[in-house]
């Protein structure tokens, strides 16, 4: 008689008693094959045949030997097994359900199936596990990082063919077994529970392979053999056992067991299932420290089952809430993943009672609590969650106004995943707004119209209620008179209801005036109805105005996340800011506009991301800008959709700043390079431009050229196409009329020769090569005509200026026109030039004096400085292009000649002409090298001798005429009166000096006295900006004054003090000032009052710490500005800037040894306390990880014993001490080495306080706490920008 029970104990202790000495182990193929197709003949005929004592002991063999046999094999086997154990359950089936026939006969059948069914899994299972650890480790050490590959089998359903598949049938089986009523089977229940044990262990053991977990089938066959299990066999128990052993143990097997308490909770009643297993959740207490897979597979757990089955969370939610407490931070996330997803069902029922508002309104408030959570897992969490609840159906109207305001201060929280998800949490409270009844659009002036024609419709009714009421009284007072006076009280009594009803009337018009409130009684049922609807309305608007102020109360903190280093934080607020245009929000047109900037942003190289983050913010950028302007609406024509993308695209000038547009037009270029902007919305702005039937607003004749030009960046046929038009419009009538429109047309000629700037990413060396035209092409007499204009419009100066720029890089001899504009200039001021005089170029006598007359026009001498000013820039630029033009032409001949060489001598005696033709080859390269030298080096020798003597001191030369002029004119600046004269002969000055290193080493004083004496903030950015490009070109003469390049920082104007921080920014970062003790002054515009330069500040400090320690090797310099001097900072500002500094340096451990060593030094050299305790306040910012800096701090206690007195002094270094010892696991010799420096320290205070008892820390003034916090607060603003 075969026994299971005993057969799996004999199992777990080793192998049992087979009564055969067959073995599948090595024996031949053939005969191997021919024993499992005797017993498949014999099982498929009949499934009793198992009972067969031969039989059943060559099954055993094979399970015994499934390891070593051949997987084919193996799943014929496998399939023997599964085909013998279908036919016993159809056996059984009918034995169960015909009368007279005794089903316990199949018992020992089934049982010995059970057995074999447990031995071979089992062994196939384990040896596939062993084999899946040894193949795991050869391939790691191939550097495969995962330890794992396709090309090796990891699981038994790769090496045998079939096996998963098997075992899916099996179950599926064991399911129909399981239906039947196994009872009458087995005589005992202990014996039936034996039998079903096996395949549930079964169960258990193929969960823990994740190959078969992934397998919806398998998976769902499984699970429902464990919910009949749990429905007809009492396995409750033993099935919450596994479940909780599984979340506890298996991280892949989170999911899976929530749709295993789903599946039995829906379809098989086990309500109890679930209520068992939340109570075992809801029990216990979990660890973040401790316990790492627990807390996160159980959040796992909770949070799918709340998808699946929230019905049943519900029931226990009383008991789970307490884990919102949980020490375990991922727990607490679960959480509130689970309350919202509860949220969402109870808001998903058609019956809203009132039990369920008001969970509702409980998980809501727990929500709200959770926005103060300590982790930012949690907060980022809960604001995920606000984003799926207000994206379901329920809009929670009331709810929503608390909402917004919790995420709109979470934009400012320090972690950056909290502050991204806020962003995306506000966008979608955006986009699922309720307000809806005007178009879904958000204009605040909108808004407001209809909330006081609603309130101005009430207070009407309110008034016509009051008069009707107030007639009802006198015609009632009227009847009482007429009475009886005998009946007085009545009287009395209507009186004083009259007196109530006046009161009444006059509460109604005050809570009119200040709330929604009104009162409809007696009015007809049509007046209450409507005034009803019209107190509905009011309430909409004022929500709907609430909102939007809330929303813009977000947009400036929107606005500067735009600038942060996080990519998932800008792309975020890129979104939100498309969103809230296409709902028409105040003021996210700036956001779109200040979005242009991050095409400047490098581009990934992974385009074809998963994620917008992988594509880049670039990327993104190019898409909002196509998504709001560039796509065509499906409801229009294709003439209609040009219009709408040609307007989008000219609104876009519309305001913008020169910053501003320079992005833009690098946006627009990169569309267009990409194919994104059609050739009908290139034809309808140049028809926008050149319409002339109509008066057409300037903004719009603007803004087509402006597009027009950044265009032409890409595509320098949208100028070839059509030159004529652009000479009729921007430099003919309309030209003169508008001089913006004039300076445009002129930047989009340039674009004939080359591009305006040099493209991202473009090499040197790969500028486009300029096409010169001959100065009688007419576009130059158009460009003349501009320049010489006699309009006073201050928009003259930048139409010159792109004029002037256009001649330059068009014309082939641009300085002959020059000359004559010049002229044609100067005969506007009276007595400037003699009247005869030759018209070649650059050719005037200078022989002659130039008498400046006091009857001089400001206006016309303006413009003849502003011109002879930037030509003198034109021609510094004309000069080195002529230089890489010679470079270019030298380098590409030397090939030549050395071909041409080689050809001359294989040719030599053979051809009678072949040395004549050499000859003239080299009379010709003989004629370079002449005008040119002959090396590249005496090419660059040549030009810098032509600027340096010919341009301002050549007997030829216009500029050298007008020299002596612009020095007159700065020099006598206050006779002449005029501030506009003052800003541009200083500029033409500066423009001046940049030519000639003798004219401005001679006229460097006159500029220094200019930026300090000016009155003007014009003048002096004018010059700190010209001391810059002095320093790049002329080094030398700027060495001994360089402390001049720094004063500006101290201008009371933020405009001059901004741009002399941008070039010292540009300067020093790129090496052309060495830094010498002045970055202290750079250091205080941290904490300048305008946020603009403090940011820049940031940006320059954070730039210079990248390069070669320069803050490291400054510190002690700036340490010495912000702390000594008349110009030093407070000590509340000085705690901010190091604070901001030293985050530069900790992460270095030796620069932080010597930082501690230079500072204990310092304390020698100082008497001052406030010195002292800047230095203290310094070092106790180093964060003392190694022995070696605890050591240095030990040995350097007699440089500071003395300074220990100050209260304050002392708390520094208690503070290191205090740092130094919390820094983690410290080795034996730092802590002690802490230990004889506390030791020492108590010593060195006591005895500098002439005190016994040195273990307390006296005297700690508030002033010192202010500082902390005060830095405390600063840190956290720095981690926010």
């Amino acid at each position: 008689m075969f026994n299971l029970h005993e057969q799996l104990l004999s199992l777990q202790e080793g192998e049992p008693k087979i009564h055969t000495t067959f073995t599948f182990d090595g024996v031949d193929s053939t005969i191997a094959k021919r024993t499992l197709n005797e017993l498949t003949d014999k099982l498929v005929v009949n499934g009793e045949n198992i009972n067969n004592e031969a039989t059943f002991d060559k099954l055993m063999c094979f399970a015994r030997d499934v390891a070593a046999m051949d997987p084919k094999l193996v799943a014929r086997g496998l399939d023997m097994l599964v085909t013998g154990f279908e036919n016993q359950i159809k056996q059984v089936a009918s034995t169960l359900s015909t009368p007279g026939y005794d089903p316990t006969r199949h018992a020992e059948a089934l049982d010995r199936y059970a057995f074999l069914f447990q031995w071979a899994v089992e062994r196939g299972e384990s040896t596939a596990s062993q084999s899946r650890t040894a193949q795991a480790k050869p391939r790691k050490r191939r550097g495969n990082a995962s330890g794992t590959s396709s090309s090796g089998a990891s699981t038994v359903a790769e090496v045998v063919p079939g096996w998963k598949g098997k075992l899916l049938d099996l179950y599926v089986h064991v399911q129909q077994l399981m239906q039947l009523p196994l009872g009458r089977v087995w005589n005992s229940v202990p014996e039936r529970d034996t039998f079903i044990g096996v395949f549930m262990r079964l169960a258990h053991k193929a969960m823990e392979n994740p190959a078969y977990a992934k397998d919806g089938d398998f998976q769902t066959a499984l699970f429902s053999t464990l919910c009949v299990w749990l429905q007809n066999y009492n396995g409750l128990y033993s099935l919450v056992t596994m479940i909780t052993q599984n979340l506890q143990h298996y991280e892949h097997l989170c999911e899976a067991m929530a749709q295993l308490v789903q599946l039995a909770y829906d379809e098989y009643g086990g309500t109890q299932l679930a209520d068992e297993v939340l109570r075992d959740i809801a029990a216990k207490s979990f660890s973040s420290v401790h316990d790492k897979s627990g807390p996160k597979n159980t959040a796992r757990f909770l949070v799918r089952l709340s998808q699946l089955a929230p019905k049943a969370l519900l029931r226990q939610m009383g008991l789970l809430i307490r884990h919102l407490d949980s020490e375990a931070h991922i727990m607490r996330s679960a959480m509130s993943d689970v309350i919202g997803h509860l949220m969402l069902y109870l808001a998903a029922q058609e019956e809203q009672t009132e039990i369920t508002k008001n969970q509702i309104g409980e998980y809501f408030d727990i929500i709200e609590q959770r926005f103060q959570d300590a982790h930012y897992l949690v907060r980022a969490k809960v604001l995920q969650v606000c984003q799926f609840v207000c994206s379901g159906p329920a809009k929670f109207p009331k709810r929503r106004p608390k909402l917004v305001g919790l995420i709109v201060g979470r934009l400012e929280d320090k972690a950056t995943n909290v502050r991204k998800h806020a962003i995306r949490a506000l966008s979608v409270m955006l986009e699922t707004h309720p307000f809806s009844l005007d178009g879904a659009e958000l204009r605040v002036e909108r808004l407001e119209a209809s909330l006081e024609k609603i309130t101005d419709e009430l207070a009407e009714m309110t008034a016509q209620t009051a008069k009707q009421s107030a007639k009802v009284s006198v015609a009632e007072a009227s009847e009482s008179a007429d009475e009886d006076d005998e009946d007085k009280d009545d009287e009395d009594k209507d009186s004083d209801d009259e007196e109530k009803d006046d009161d009444a009337t006059a509460t109604g018009e005050d809570a009119q005036e200040n709330g929604p409130d009104f009162d409809n009684a007696g009015l007809s049922p049509e007046t209450a109805a409507k005034a009803m609807h019209l107190q509905f309305q009011q309430r909409y608007y004022r929500d709907a105005l609430y909102f939007v102020y809330q929303l813009q109360e977000a947009q400036p903190i929107l606005l500067q996340l735009l600038g942060s280093t996080n990519k998932g934080e800008v792309i975020e607020a890129m979104d939100y800011f498309v969103s809230a245009v296409r709902f028409r929000v105040d003021g996210a047109q700036e956001g779109i506009r200040r979005m242009s900037h991050l095409v400047w942003t490098p581009s990934t190289s992974a385009t074809d991301g998963s994620t917008e983050e992988t594509r880049g913010v670039r990327a993104k950028l190019l898409d909002s800008y196509m998504q709001l302007y560039l796509t065509p609406s499906d409801r229009l024509s294709v003439s209609e959709n040009t219009s709408l993308i040609t307007r989008n695209l000219i609104s876009l000038t519309f305001g913008a700043t020169l910053a501003e547009l320079t992005s833009l037009e690098e946006l627009i270029r990169t569309l267009m390079s990409e194919d994104k902007i059609g050739a009908l919305v290139v034809d309808k702005l140049r028809s926008v431009y050149a319409y002339t039937k109509q008066q057409l607003p300037q903004a719009q004749r603007r803004g087509a050229i402006i597009i027009l030009g950044m265009l032409a960046q890409a595509s320098r046929a949208i100028v070839t196409d059509d030159i004529d038009m652009y000479l009729r419009i921007g430099l003919g009538a309309y030209g003169h009329e508008d001089l913006v429109l004039a300076k445009y047309t002129c930047m989009i000629l340039q674009c004939l020769g080359s591009s305006r700037a040099k493209r991202p990413g473009q090499a040197p060396g790969q500028e486009e090569e300029i096409k010169r035209l001959p100065m009688t092409n007419p576009i130059f007499d158009g460009l003349q005509r501009i320049l010489e204009e006699p309009r006073r419009d201050p928009e003259w100066f930048p139409a010159a200026e792109q004029a002037l720029n256009a001649i330059y890089a068009l014309g082939e001899k641009p300085d002959a026109l020059a000359a004559r504009i010049v002229r044609n200039q100067a005969k506007l001021v009276q007595g400037l030039l003699p009247k005869k005089h030759d018209d070649d170029a650059m050719d005037v006598d200078t022989n002659e004096t130039l008498p400046v007359s006091s009857l001089v026009d400001p206006w016309d001498l303006t413009r003849l400085l502003f011109v002879v000013g930037h030509i003198a820039i034109k021609e510094i630029v004309l000069l080195e292009s002529v230089e890489a033009e010679l470079k270019r032409r030298k380098s590409d001949e030397q090939p030549q000649r050395k071909k041409r060489a080689s050809q001359g001598a294989k040719k030599k005696g053979r051809k009678p002409n072949a040395m004549q033709v050499d000859s003239d080859s080299d009379d010709g390269d003989d004629e370079l090298n002449q005008i040119a030298g002959t090396t590249e080096d005496e090419i660059g020798d040549i030009v810098s001798a032509i600027r340096e003597r010919e341009l301002l001191f050549g007997s030829k030369s216009v500029l050298a005429l007008f020299a002596p002029l612009l020095v007159h004119v700065c020099h006598n600046l206050g006779k002449f009166g005029d501030k506009l004269l003052a800003v541009h002969a200083t500029a033409a000055l500066a423009k001046f000096m940049c030519i000639s290193s003798s004219f401005c080493e001679t006229n460097l004083p006159l500029l220094l006295a200019l930026l300090q004496r000016a009155k003007s903030p014009a003048i002096r950015s004018n010059v700190a900006i010209a001391l810059g490009d002095i320093t790049v070109c002329f080094n030398n003469l700027i060495g001994e004054n360089v402390h001049y390049l720094y004063g500006p920082l101290h201008d009371t104007d933020p405009r001059v003090k901004k741009t002399t921080l941008m070039v010292l920014t540009h300067l020093i970062l790129n090496g052309m000032v060495k830094v010498k003790g002045q970055l202290g002054e750079m250091a205080k515009c941290l904490e300048d009052k305008d946020p603009r330069v403090a940011d820049m500040a940031r940006l320059f400090f954070s730039e210079l710490s990248t390069k070669d320690n320069a803050v490291y090797n400054n510190l002690p310099d700036i340490i010495s500005s912000l702390s000594m001097g008349t110009n030093a900072v407070n000590e509340e500002s000085f705690a901010r800037i190091m604070k901001f500094l030293f985050d530069f340096i900790k992460e270095k451990d030796r620069q932080t040894d010597n930082v501690v060593e230079k500072l204990c030094q310092r304390f020698r050299n100082t008497t001052d306390e406030r010195q002292s305790r800047d230095i203290a306040f310094c070092m106790a910012l180093l964060p003392f990880k190694s022995e070696r800096s605890v050591r240095r701090l030990l040995d350097g206690l007699p440089c500071y014993q003395d300074k220990l007195a100050d209260s304050r002094v002392y708390k520094h270094f208690v503070d290191i001490a205090h740092k130094a010892r919390t820094q983690g696991a410290q080795k034996q010799e730092t802590k002690t080495v802490l230990d004889e420096y506390e030791l020492k320290l108590k010593e060195a205070r006591a005895k500098a306080t002439g005190e016994d008892d040195g273990d307390e820390l006296l005297g700690v003034d508030k002033d010192d706490t202010q500082i902390q916090s005060q830095v405390s607060q600063y840190s956290d603003d720095e981690e926010m920008a």
